[in-house]
């Protein structure tokens, strides 16, 4: 188990998964948007999966990629619409366990909430790592960050990710994410490619060495 079902009780990830079903997504195709009803939550078993928001001021922009053992839509706790979007960047596999099924596995068990509420502190978490990671003075502090949340490694239980990990975005796409200019997150990365941590193909971005994209956090470099 990785993600959010590896801080639970084994006994509970195996009710959560013999629970849910398998959806089958191609690149492009959303799981949810803004405002829609909230139905349940998803586990990401492969593939790829871009998060945008909206604020009032702006349209929807991506701000995070989730990585397979990644789960998500925890609003259906409560039954509100969702705040976020979800759709696939390429070929995904994911679960779905309805809210109808979250009741009644409490209803079984009423101290299976605290399990529930584990993901939603860990993705609380992750939102607060985000922002975090955005107040880092260091442009390369900053992209190496974030680059590494992108990953499924920072800010959280590590997730299903194996090296080289492709990210589904592009230079403009981290310029945005980071509030950098694209030259200046091309700069960054031409010194990424150089400690062949990081590079740089058709629609993607790739870590080929995470240990090494760490160490650029280092205060001291």
């Amino acid at each position: 188990m990785v993600g959010w079902l590896s801080v639970c009780e084994p006994a509970f990830a195996e009710v959560v998964l013999g629970k849910s079903r398998i959806q089958v997504l191609e690149a492009g195709d959303p799981l949810f948007h803004p405002g829609d009803p909230s139905t349940g939550i998803f586990g990401l078993l492969s593939g790829a999966v871009a998060v945008s928001f909206v604020v009032p001021e702006f349209g929807p922009s991506v701000s995070h990629i989730l990585q397979p053992g990644a789960w998500f839509g925890e609003m259906a706790y409560v039954r509100k619409p969702h705040v976020i979007g979800a759709h696939a960047t390429r070929p995904t596999r994911a679960v779905f366990l309805a809210s109808r099924d979250i009741e009644a596995l409490v209803a079984e068990e009423p101290h299976r909430w605290t399990e529930f509420t584990q993901l939603a502190i860990l993705n609380a978490q992750l939102a607060m790592g985000t922002v975090y990671d955005l107040m880092l003075r260091d442009p390369l502090h900053r992209c190496a960050a974030t680059l590494l949340r992108l990953a499924g490694l920072r800010h959280g239980p590590p997730l299903a990710v194996s090296v080289p990990v492709e990210l589904d975005i592009t230079q403009s796409d981290l310029a945005h994410m980071t509030n950098l200019s694209r030259n200046s997150v091309g700069a960054i990365l031409r010194i990424m490619r150089e400690r062949r941590c990081v590079d740089v193909d058709y629609g993607q971005l790739l870590i080929t060495d995470p240990a090494v994209l760490k160490t650029l956090l280092d205060p001291e470099r």
